[in-house]
């Protein structure tokens, strides 16, 4: 016997019947009684084949070359379907029909056919239902490509479900008897649900590609076998639709189940939106070692009772560079200037605003005297004294209107002619002398550089680590809330500890890291000033106005020079004018900016493209939406319940 493939010719039918018989006439002589079947039954076998196999070659004389579906959920819950296929048929046939699977039309008044055509040209077509299926059918057929476009629609297919609205659909059925070269489908949800949340699955046997773009979700396959069917579910935001279609229970539940079920291999996930979301806990327990690490390194010393008095007589800068291993030039010329007030050598008045009495006094003016001249003052005194009445050819000083004249200061040229820029390069050449002279030289170079070290991370992190984290919450919160839908109980408890401690233990290791080094042999000194330090927060210090240096003396005066006295801090906020270098400074200001603006603008590429590993092109649903690919459930079944289409 002699198989073949192809369309059968005549002359096939003349070969497989002349060798049948050449195989009869050459066989060995037996008892004619005995097989006497055995004539007959291998010629009428071969006719039976020969048979099968011309129906087979006429039932499949075509081809699908490719096969693209868009399908677009309509506001009122509608699925405006609009199919291309194109066909290569060896012959002319009567009719082609698409299939639809009963479960994707319910009945055959929710299949609203609008036009079909062939090759660009519209033919005559019809629908009905035939072997418990929709079929549209086609009356123009052509030897060769046929191109046939199809724009139906079938009503009231989106479910209203009590967490979202869920649609179903068959996009390839597994009644197409031939295989599709190339496949694609494209389902986009509505409008409304933009940045919300969308959960997708795609069912199919065969495993191709499939990604969200935008509002769309796209499968694509190629070489499609025949019998293979490809389904999809789309579940997105339940107000983005108005249909009556309500169905009670949870979507998302019975797709979780599924999920579970049929082992789904994940497409798109909220990791995928926030991919740092399993180093999160890593990176918790480095900071936390970090941080454990510093709290080890921190002075230890005895601490004494609070006391308001100060304990000894240093100068403001030692004492800033005892307690805090730095010091604030501001800081030191505000409490210079209340130690010459306390001590006698200027007198201050502050004028102030009618209508107002207590704590809250707002000032007008601020007048300073100079008294007389003491000859136990330090240099550094001396110098602030010659800075503020003008080496002593003033002895009144409004100290608003010499604010306002510093502030007039506009060119480096102008501010080099003044007294300003020697005596406070000479005023802060004397403060560090005071300061070597204690023997804290070393200590304020080590927190100078702490200093630095913090604020260039401080810098880091707001520029570049904030636009990050800035960009990246939102993902994080949908993959939150993901997690929590999906009764990931234990992996989001986990995240969000992990986020938050992350956080404390940056904090706690910053505050660590910046806690001063006791300098040696300083040891007494450091927990007599920590105690000061302390009775000085708890008091209210921070509400006295700088003429109650008179009241306080050198308390105020060493407050301000620890920071503590925020009053004090804000009416000699002036004097900040009085830094030589501030024109120099707005240069280099702006060319910080650039590079600020360039660090910026390449962590926002980086938040916007570098958050995805997998196909979501341009996803434009949130980032808690999900998908995934299974071989079964969805309520696709293949068989006869399944779609597809032909030529007869």
């Amino acid at each position: 016997m002699v198989f073949f493939c192809g369309n059968p010719s005549p002359l096939h039918f003349l070969q497989v019947k002349t060798d049948c018989h050449l195989l009869y006439t050459h066989a060995p002589k037996i008892s004619k009684k005995r097989f006497k079947p055995s004539f007959r039954t291998p010629l009428m076998n071969s006719k039976a084949i020969l048979f099968a196999l011309l129906l087979f070659s006429a039932a499949f004389s075509f081809t699908i070359e490719s096969y693209y579906t868009d399908a677009e959920v309509q506001p009122n819950g509608d699925l405006r379907v609009k199919e291309t296929i194109t066909f290569n048929l060896e012959e002319v046939y009567n009719e082609g029909y698409r299939s639809i699977r009963p479960a994707d039309y319910g009945s055959l008044s929710n299949l609203v056919v609008h036009s079909v055509t062939v090759n660009g040209q519209p033919v005559n077509h019809y629908s009905q239902e035939y072997d418990g299926k929709a079929e549209i059918v086609w009356t123009e057929t052509f030897a060769g490509e046929n191109r046939v476009e199809l724009d139906y629609a079938l009503k009231n297919r989106v479910e209203i479900w009590d967490d979202y609205a869920k649609v179903c659909f068959e996009h390839y059925g597994a009644n197409w008897a031939v295989p599709a070269k190339t496949f694609r489908s494209t389902t986009a949800m509505p409008e409304a649900s933009r940045g919300k949340t969308m959960h997708f699955e795609v069912y199919s046997s065969k495993k191709g590609e499939a990604y969200i773009e935008d509002l769309s979700v796209v499968i694509e396959m190629d070489n499609v076998p025949s019998g293979n069917y490809i389904g999809g579910c789309y579940l997105f935001a339940k107000d983005a639709v108005n249909t009556t279609n309500a169905v009670d229970g949870s979507a998302f539940a019975i797709l979780r189940e599924e999920r579970e079920i049929y082992g789904s291999e994940s497409i798109v996930s909220p990791a995928d939106a926030f991919p740092c979301a399993p180093c999160i806990c890593p990176v918790f327990l480095v900071l936390l070692t970090v941080a454990g690490y510093m709290y080890t390194r921190l002075p230890q010393f005895q601490k004494l009772p609070e006391s308001i008095l100060p304990p000894s007589k240093e100068p403001p800068a030692a004492v800033s560079a005892i307690l805090r291993n730095f010091y604030d030039d501001k800081e030191i010329l505000a409490s210079t200037l209340l130690g010459l007030i306390s001590k006698g050598a200027i007198d201050i008045m502050e004028l102030e605003k009618k209508g107002y009495t207590g704590q809250e006094i707002k000032r007008e003016r601020t007048i300073l005297f100079l008294k007389k001249t003491i000859k136990k003052l330090k240099p550094y005194e001396k110098t602030l004294i010659d800075i503020i009445f003008d080496e002593g050819r003033k002895k009144e000083v409004d100290l608003d209107a010499l604010a306002e004249d510093f502030k007039q200061i506009k060119s480096k040229g102008a501010a080099s002619k003044t007294i300003i820029p020697r005596k406070m390069d000479l005023f802060k050449k004397q403060v560090k002398e005071e300061v070597k002279k204690k023997g804290l030289g070393d200590y304020i170079y080590k927190g100078r550089n702490k200093q630095q070290t913090f604020f260039g991370v401080l810098v880091f992190f707001i520029f570049m680590g904030g636009c990050f984290f800035l960009a990246m919450l939102p993902e994080a919160i949908d993959f939150i809330f993901y997690l929590l839908e999906m009764q990931d109980y234990l992996y989001a408890g986990t995240i969000l500890i992990s986020g938050i401690g992350s956080i404390l233990a940056v904090s706690a290791a910053a505050y660590f890291f910046f806690q001063p080094e006791i300098p040696k042999g300083k040891e007494t000194e450091f927990a007599q000033w920590d105690g000061f330090s302390r009775a000085v927060k708890a008091s209210s210090l921070n509400e006295e106005p700088p003429a109650s240096a008179l009241i306080w003396g050198e308390i105020l005066a060493y407050a301000t020079a620890l920071g503590l006295a925020g009053k004090v801090k804000k009416h000699l906020s002036e004097l900040d004018d009085l830094v030589a270098k501030k024109v120099e400074k707005l240069d280099s200001v702006r060319t910080s900016s650039y590079i600020f603006y360039s660090s910026a603008w390449g962590v926002r590429n980086l938040s916007k493209y570098g958050n995805r590993s997998g196909n979501v092109r341009s996803s434009g649903f949130s980032g808690g939406s999900s998908g995934g690919w299974s071989s079964g459930g969805g309520g696709f079944s293949g068989g006869g319940f399944s779609g597809g289409g032909g030529f007869r």
